[in-house]
């Protein structure tokens, strides 16, 4: 047996069901298209499943690689533990500004904190800071994936989970990369992933594809 691939009819179901839309959503995507910025954050049921994720773990504290305007990031940070703490590293000004101001908007200001810097930095910083996450999601240059994952291990416990996105690239996964620089990125990652030994993991098909790692 295995899953079925689901049709239009069965997707629009799921959303009908199981993911509420509610005002701060709908606006962060307006805003997004309206300033012509790619719409390349996570799917609607993604954004559901991180919040119950974050909640299933009872989540405290967490970190996200890539905010863009924080569509993933109000998801996480909604699902946060009372007391929890969300970071989100940006590098584009203009993104970290335009999330800060939904996350304000929907009651989380206290909750979250937008740096503007490059990830690697801040890692560093992090790791200074003795940051410890309960979860971390990844979702910026495809091709830092592998360098992203070696430092929030260093951020992490065990247990922590390690979220991973685009990690099917629109079915190409199985394909061979050639000149593509971020599908091999993906392979590679997902290669490396499925046989390292410090976590285990999934790749879950649920939007363009999360790989799903818990640190042991």
């Amino acid at each position: 047996m295995k899953s079925p691939p689901i049709n239009d009819e069965v997707y629009n179901y799921i959303l009908e069901k199981f993911v509420p839309e509610n005002e701060i959503t709908v606006e962060i995507i307006k805003e997004t298209e309206k300033l012509e910025i790619p719409l390349i954050q996570i799917a609607p049921e993604q954004g559901r499943f991180l919040y119950l994720l974050t909640k299933m773990i009872n989540a405290k504290n967490a970190l996200e690689i890539g905010t863009l305007t924080g569509f993933s990031g109000y998801h996480i940070a909604g699902g946060l533990a009372d007391g929890g703490k969300f970071i989100t590293l940006e590098i584009e000004k203009k993104h970290g500004e335009i999330a800060e101001k939904f996350f304000e908007k929907a009651g989380l200001k206290d909750k979250t904190e937008v740096r503007i810097a490059p990830a690697f930095e801040q890692l560093e910083v992090l790791k200074k800071e003795n940051k410890i996450f309960d979860l971390i999601f990844i979702d910026a240059d495809k091709t830092n994936y592998i360098n992203y994952f070696e430092g929030s291990l260093k951020l992490s416990h065990s247990g922590t989970v390690i979220i991973f996105d685009n990690m099917i690239k629109n079915n190409r996964v199985v394909l061979d990369a050639g000149d593509d620089a971020d599908l091999k990125a993906i392979q590679e990652t997902n290669e490396l992933l499925s046989k390292d030994e410090r976590v285990e993991c999934f790749l879950l098909a649920i939007g363009d594809g999360f790989t799903i790692a818990r640190v042991l």
